[in-house]
């Protein structure tokens, strides 16, 4: 057996008699009782009693059961255990008392014994865990959450430290990466899961995010994943790097192929526009060819370029709505009807303006016939108010116009098309397009099949 703290005989008469309020028992901050050998309580100091929301007076002289009868007999049974065993013993608690908050604690249970060793009874002490209970839960709450957060993120969630090496790879990384977590981890780097892609990524600033960096990565499988990749600096302890990755392969090839898609139709009623005007045909193609030659040389990127030749191949679709008797005229046009013919920009911009196209189409069909200088149709707009792709397809479509056969004359010669340029440069034509576009074509950089080299009379449409 245990032997407990011994209590000499005044202790323990102070300690088993209520008396003044100046005794240790008593200015205890924490809940404090005392129980005789017969599990009866002699002592609570306020703490107790404020807890159990009894007066002193019906504590004292009082068993467990009368205090709380909620599991009364196995406090009970576990005080005689301790008196039995000696020592200390602990447990937590819940307390629940009208009109009190409920507290989570622990108690430590002490048998005291007297300087003969008799057994004199138990202190009790109950410390207030709940504020330690509650963060201990709201942490394993808020670490679940967080599991079945990054469990659910699709995104290939990464922590690196300042060197760009993995400390935390969420589970989507096998999705988009062909690897596990684990194998991320033992990687090493993100450069080395991205194929060396990744270097650049910790040179970006540290005061903000970078998002929608587009990277192509190869799996282990030999499968190509395109995906955007979001960096965030972030300061634990040392700096961080936050980055997400999401995989763009399916969206990319859907919209490569509703770009595809759009262009097919748009390019089909080109061909109606066309096939009503044999004299224009291929024209609008060639125009596309000298637009993207131009838009090249100054140093548009691709998806743009891209757009510039769609813009290109439907410029002259407003003509589907010309009359046939008018387009194919071989005399001169009278006023009225190269009034009708000046209406094929806006009504090829009101077909497409709808289109919901990754690039402004119908901007560029409205603008055609625009000049820099305020002189054209539809809405005499001036130099940078018109889309650069707008000023590049004007100059390609005068040079194409010019060289071409049409029903009211035969082609005219590149050499007389370049004579015309010149003369419209600054008026019409914008000068730096007009400027790379002789240069091109002087340059043999650039070459438009079909061209001629007759001569004759000028007359545009």
């Amino acid at each position: 057996m245990i032997q407990g703290p011994i209590v000499t005989s005044p202790e323990l008469g102070q300690a088993l008699n209520p008396g003044p309020h100046d005794t240790v028992l008593e200015m205890l901050p924490m809940p404090a009782f005392i129980k005789n050998a017969d599990l009866v309580f002699t002592h609570a100091n306020p703490a107790y009693c404020d807890l159990v929301g009894l007066d002193r007076e019906r504590i004292v002289g009082a068993r467990t059961a009368d205090i709380s009868p909620l599991d009364a007999v196995w406090h009970e049974e576990t005080d005689r255990r301790l008196l039995s065993a000696g020592g200390v013993t602990t447990y937590e608690m819940n307390i629940r008392h009208p009109g009190h908050p409920p507290m989570r604690g622990e108690i430590f249970k002490i048998r005291l014994d007297d300087s003969d060793g008799g057994i004199v009874g138990i202190l009790g002490v109950i410390v207030d865990r709940s504020g330690q209970f509650a963060a201990e839960q709201r942490l394993l709450e808020t670490e679940t959450i967080h599991r079945l957060v990054v469990d659910s993120i699709t995104d290939a969630v990464f922590l690196l430290d300042e060197g760009g090496w993995i400390l935390f790879a969420g589970p989507a990384v096998t999705e988009i990466f062909g690897v596990g977590p684990l194998e991320a981890l033992a990687g090493g780097t993100l450069d080395a899961m991205m194929g060396g892609g990744a270097g650049n990524l910790l040179d970006l600033p540290r005061d903000r995010a970078t998002r929608g960096i587009e990277r192509r990565v190869e799996r282990p499988d030999g499968r190509t994943r395109e995906i955007l990749v979001d960096v965030k600096p972030i300061e634990i302890g040392a700096g961080r790097w936050l980055v997400t990755c999401h995989d763009v392969t399916e969206r990319n090839d859907g919209l490569r192929r509703l770009k595809e898609s759009m262009v097919q139709t748009v390019q089909a009623l080109c061909t109606t526009v066309e096939q009503r005007d044999p004299y224009v045909t291929g024209h609008q193609d060639r125009v596309a060819d000298l637009a993207v030659a131009i838009g090249r040389h100054m140093g548009l990127d691709e998806d743009r370029i891209e757009g510039l030749r769609l813009g290109a191949i439907v410029h002259d679709i407003g003509k589907i709505n010309v009359p046939i008797q008018i387009l194919s005229k071989p005399g001169k046009l009278s006023a009225a009807e190269f009034d009708i013919i000046r209406t094929h920009s806006e009504t090829g911009y009101q077909i497409l303006k709808d289109v919901d196209f990754p690039w402004p189409i119908a901007r560029m069909v409205r603008e055609h016939h625009e000049g820099v200088d305020g002189s054209g149709y539809p809405l005499g707009l001036t130099g940078d108010q018109l889309l650069l792709e707008s000023r590049i397809i004007s100059v390609a479509d005068v040079l194409e116009a010019v060289t071409s056969h049409r029903p009211y004359r035969p082609g005219l010669g590149l050499e007389h098309g370049l004579q015309v340029l010149r003369e419209m440069r600054g008026g019409k034509l914008d000068p730096d397009v007009v400027d790379v576009c002789i240069e091109l074509i002087e340059s043999k950089e650039a070459r438009v099949p079909g061209w001629t080299c007759e001569a004759g009379a000028v007359e545009s449409r």
